[in-house]
């Protein structure tokens, strides 16, 4: 009876270690994609290509991906799961609305800045969105997108709730929100700074609140 326990332990232990070794073959290969795939972009990018960055043989890429484009879509849709977990928890950690909003600027700037290959892709490969490519992956990487948005806009309607932030169309503030941060970015990106791009949280936090004016 014991022989046949530790047998069973060990059949359990070699399960396991394949499933790690899958686990990181798989997460080697993601890694490698996104640094393609921010290089060339998606349509000049190929499977050769993402093989030879993960030094794997290409048949090994097909074993976990059906095709180039579902290797895309699968990067991109785990990095959003990724962005959007980390957003979740950081938040639920402050109590008003200014101190989330505070919180999640400066959460999707580090973020950026930890991953600005998948933000280079998002922001400067829309058009593969509006391809004919496989629906299904397509629609759940766009749903990503805008439970994103819809993250920012339960905070901006906590804001009206706590009299904090006039009333408004909280899916529109959302959206500009997001599209401060994404600017901000995308010049941080474009002229190489050296700075951390977090440091820009003040700013982009007065500018949505308060705006540009003078006020008299």
């Amino acid at each position: 009876m014991t022989q046949v326990n530790e047998r069973g332990k060990m059949g359990e232990e070699k399960a396991s270690r394949k499933e790690r070794e899958y686990q990181v073959r798989r997460e080697e290969i993601l890694r490698a994609a996104e640094k393609i795939f921010a290089q060339n972009g998606f349509y000049n990018s190929t499977v050769a290509e993402i093989a030879k960055e993960s030094e794997f043989a290409i048949g090994t890429l097909y074993q976990f991906f059906t095709n180039k484009e579902e290797l895309y879509y699968t990067m991109m849709i785990e990095k959003f799961d990724l962005l959007y977990k980390t957003l979740q928890t950081k938040v639920s950690e402050n109590n008003t609305c200014l101190e989330k909003l505070s919180c999640l600027v400066e959460e999707v700037l580090s973020f950026i800045e930890q991953h600005v290959d998948f933000f280079k892709i998002f922001t400067w490969e829309l058009n593969v969105l509006n391809s004919n490519m496989n629906n299904q992956l397509k629609d759940q990487l766009v749903g990503k997108h805008f439970t994103y948005i819809q993250l920012i806009s339960d905070v901006i309607k906590e804001g009206f709730k706590e009299g904090v932030l006039k009333q408004g169309h909280a899916d529109d503030l959302s959206t500009a929100l997001v599209g401060m941060m994404n600017i901000f970015s995308f010049n941080w990106i474009y002229n190489r700074q050296q700075e951390s791009l977090t440091r820009k949280v003040p700013t982009i936090i007065n500018l949505f609140l308060d705006g540009a004016r003078r006020m008299e």
